[in-house]
C-alpha cells in the first residue's frame, strides 16, 4: 500500500534529504540513498535491507521489497531527494554494512583513496574477478554517497566489505593466514608476477601520496605493475589489475 507526501517539507522527505549530502548523516541513521528501478531490482536481489521506497506519481515499481515503507511523491518532492537533474522516477533508502571483517582468501584493501570513482570502480571490478572482500582503511571516500553509489552499478549490495585502521586489517589478515602485499615503488619492491595468482591482501594507496609509511613498513611485500613510459597508473587501474591477476587461478 502507498502513502502519499505531497510537501517537501514533510519530516519524512527532510530526514532524507539529510542523506544526500552529509556523511555523518547516513552514518548516524545506518542508512544511505539509492535511484532508480535497476538500483532497486538489484538491491532486492542482493538481500539489502530496504527502509523506504519514494514513487514518482504515475511510476510503477519493478519489485515490492518486503517490509518497506512505499511513499508516491510529485516530482517537485522527488527532486529534493534526488542528487540528479532529472530523477529516474525512484529514491529509496539502504542500511548500510557495518564494520565488518575480511571474508574469504583474496581481498583488495584501499588506504585513503579520495576519488569516488575510484571507489565505486574497485567494488564493481572486485564482483567481476570474484574478489572476496574490499576493506576500506583510513580516511576513503564514502562508498555510499550518491555518486559512488551508482558508480557501483549494483556491485555495492552483493561485494563484501569493511571498515577497518590499518591495524585492524593487519590483525584480520593475520587470523586468516593471508599475506599482506603494498602495491608501492620502492627499492624493494617485486614485480607482480613474482607474488601472483594466489591468497593476499593487496593495499592501494591515496591516488597522490600513494600508501602510508606505516602501511608501507607493515605489509610483507611491496610489488609493483611493470609499466612504461608513465610514473604510475589511476588507483583503480592499478586495483584492477591487482584483482586479476588474484583471480587468474581461481
Amino acid at each position: 500500500m502507498k502513502n502519499k507526501i505531497t510537501s517537501r517539507d514533510n519530516p519524512i522527505i527532510k530526514e532524507t534529504a539529510k542523506l544526500l549530502k552529509s556523511r555523518e548523516e547516513r552514518r548516524n541513521a545506518g542508512m544511505f540513498l539509492c535511484e532508480g528501478a535497476v538500483m532497486l531490482n538489484e538491491a532486492v536481489k542482493g538481500g539489502a535491507h530496504i527502509g523506504r521506497v519514494f514513487v514518482r506519481e504515475g511510476t510503477e515499481l519493478p519489485v515490492i521489497p518486503d517490509g518497506a515503507e512505499i511513499y508516491e511523491v510529485p516530482s517537485s518532492v522527488l527532486e529534493k531527494i534526488s542528487d540528479v537533474k532529472t530523477p529516474q522516477g525512484i529514491v529509496f533508502t539502504c542500511s548500510m554494512a557495518k564494520g565488518g571483517s575480511l571474508k574469504g582468501r583474496r581481498i583488495i584493501a584501499l588506504e585513503n583513496v579520495a576519488d569516488p570513482g575510484n571507489i565505486g570502480t574497485v567494488v564493481r571490478t572486485a564482483e567481476a574477478f570474484g574478489i572476496d572482500t574490499v576493506a576500506f582503511v583510513g580516511s576513503c571516500a564514502d562508498l555510499y554517497s550518491p555518486k559512488t553509489v551508482r558508480s557501483t552499478m549494483g556491485s555495492v549490495f552483493r561485494v563484501n566489505v569493511c571498515f577497518l585502521t590499518l591495524d585492524q586489517l593487519m590483525e584480520e589478515a593475520k587470523r586468516l593466514g593471508l599475506p599482506v602485499y603494498a602495491a608501492a615503488l620502492s627499492d624493494k619492491a617485486v614485480e607482480i608476477g613474482s607474488v601472483m595468482p594466489g591468497d593476499a591482501v593487496v593495499m592501494i594507496g591515496n591516488e597522490a601520496n600513494g600508501l602510508s609509511q606505516d602501511a608501507l613498513d607493515k605489509c610483507g611485500k611491496h610489488v609493483i605493475i611493470p609499466i612504461n613510459g608513465i610514473q604510475s597508473l589511476n588507483a583503480a587501474v592499478a586495483a584492477s589489475v591487482f584483482m586479476y591477476e588474484m583471480s587468474k587461478d581461481r
